[in-house]
């Protein structure tokens, strides 16, 4: 049994990746001549500025890169340390559970008429009501479902998660055991023993993506695609295509071998594309794995994304500040998450440039959220 205990550890692990610091300023000074006096002196500059730039930024971001970077540029990066004062000033916190409650907004977004995953069952035993959804109360009656009603593959994840932690695929069921993603079995009680039972784990069915995207990778990727609200209406900031590596279960930028790229927001092209951090980043055209074209390519249902995430937003807007994660699949556009605000990773990541442009500064401030000086 031992070997099937902790079966999502790894996950969280492998999520919070940190760099060598002193490594990270020797190679700097190998590989671009760069000192270190200089190296600490712009870390220290930067960490007083409003991005509060760490140590580690300094190095994921490249900021170091002075050929690449000009000093303004490098005071528009902000570190995802600020992400909970920016998203309490930018969200109503009385709100953000109906955004960070999978079952709540998912619930919301249906009877809005959103495009929403299949959830074929719930699994909880905190006695919630989950609505219309089928709810399984005991391990016995989610063997009894797994094995006899569900229709595979589907992908479990938990109501309160983020990021894809605690997530998996199950491919089939069979006397007793599970089959999992990368081939892994275990029986179904080790299973559910593992899984947040009291805070309910949600059992959908798999997304397929558009045909177009499966030149790319087999595995469903969404774009992420984050909203302000500017004089009381929704507009798009960014759009980001998460872009998962073979073998993947999902397309979170903390998988190794995950690519982010940028996206023109009117468009649908694919202006940049990478993967890695700091001085393991590599910009791409192709994918890796499959050879499939990325940059260059245009999006399917460009269009009807846009309009989903500009029409629905209005229903989250005590959130002034947030995102979606929308699969492209051959029905077209659907809704796998929205989020309270975003992780700043992603679009800085993606296009190379900080997010601290003028206009999300004027956006901040309009806000509430305070920011000590000009750049």
């Amino acid at each position: 049994m031992a070997e099937n205990r902790n079966l999502f550890e790894q996950d969280y692990a492998m999520a919070k990746p940190r760099l060598d610091i002193l490594r990270c300023m020797h190679e700097v000074r190998a590989r671009a001549g760069k000192p270190y006096r200089a190296q600490l002196g712009e870390i220290l500059r930067l960490a007083l500025g409003d991005g509060r730039i760490s140590a580690q930024d300094y190095f994921y971001y490249r900021l170091y890169d002075d050929a690449r970077i000009s000093p303004d540029e490098k005071r528009r990066f902000i570190s995802d340390n600020l992400y909970d004062p920016v998203t309490r000033k930018c969200c109503d916190p009385k709100y953000w559970a109906t955004a960070g409650d999978k079952l709540v907004a998912y619930t919301i977004l249906a009877a809005c008429g959103a495009p929403v995953p299949e959830t074929q069952a719930i699994f909880c035993l905190s006695g919630r009501n989950c609505g219309s959804a089928r709810t399984l109360r005991s391990v016995e009656g989610l063997a009894q479902f797994l094995q006899s009603d569900a229709r595979f593959p589907i992908f479990a994840k938990p109501i309160a998660g983020v990021g894809s932690f605690g997530a998996c695929r199950i491919e089939a069921a069979r006397d007793g055991e599970l089959f999992l993603d990368g081939g892994r079995a275990l029986p179904i009680e080790h299973f559910a023993a593992q899984l947040d039972s009291q805070g309910g784990y949600l059992l959908q069915t798999m997304l397929r993506p558009h045909a177009e995207l499966q030149q790319v990778g087999d595995t469903v990727s969404t774009i992420r695609v984050i909203v302000i609200f500017e004089a009381g209406k929704p507009q798009i900031l960014y759009t980001i295509w998460k872009i998962p590596a073979a073998g993947n279960i999902a397309d979170n930028f903390w998988r190794e071998g995950n690519m982010l790229a940028d996206v023109d927001i009117e468009t649908g092209e694919v202006r940049r594309a990478m993967r890695g951090i700091g001085l393991s980043t590599e910009e791409l055209g192709q994918h890796p794995d499959s050879n499939g074209m990325i940059v260059g390519r245009t999006l399917p249902h460009w269009q009807e994304l846009r309009s989903l995430c500009l029409d629905f937003a209005p229903i989250f807007v005590a959130l002034r500040f947030q995102s979606w994660d929308v699969a492209l699949c051959p029905q077209g556009p659907v809704i796998v998450e929205v989020n309270n605000g975003s992780a700043f990773t992603l679009p800085q990541l993606a296009t190379g440039r900080g997010m601290l442009s003028d206009r999300f500064r004027s956006f901040l401030s309009s806000c509430g959220y305070k920011l000590r000086r000009k750049l």
